[in-house]
């Protein structure tokens, strides 16, 4: 994400998309998979911020533990638990995903200026949905609550 090329761009399919995704290298080399609100959920959860190093190197695979690019998700699963979606401040999440547009309007703008006003530097997050979520510190193995 630091190299100048990085940027992001629209996307008919996504809304918008980058040119790469931190996340995604994460998945193809084995470390999670994907859940409602687009957060990668690791054998540490999602509640973690992920980099990525690009080198020319052979290394053997990492054995996958799932088959499929949503599997350790309790919605994707089971149809079960929607914490995220009830975490979201901003109702960027449901049933049918993450909409992109409300959920980057509370980042950028509502987000931002709290931590300048309240840290004294720019920054900008939000993460309530990768938080208080059965999904936050490690593979949900059973729908919690419900």
């Amino acid at each position: 994400m630091l190299l100048p090329r990085f940027s992001r761009m629209p996307s008919e399919k996504f809304t918008f998309a980058s040119t790469w995704s931190e996340r995604h290298a994460a998945f193809v080399a084995g470390l999670g998979t994907f859940g409602l609100s687009d957060g990668l959920i690791t054998p540490r959860g999602k509640a973690m911020r992920t980099g990525s190093v690009v080198a020319e190197i052979e290394i053997p695979p990492t054995p996958r533990p799932y088959r499929g690019h949503r599997d350790w998700c309790l919605w994707f699963r089971g149809g079960t638990c929607k914490k995220c979606v009830e975490r979201c401040p901003v109702g960027a999440l449901s049933e049918k995903g993450h909409d992109k547009i409300p959920c980057s309007r509370h980042v950028h703008e509502t987000c931002r200026a709290y931590i300048v006003e309240h840290f004294g530097f720019e920054g900008y997050a939000c993460g309530l949905c990768q938080t208080a979520v059965p999904c936050e510190s490690g593979i949900p193995v059973k729908d919690e609550g419900r």
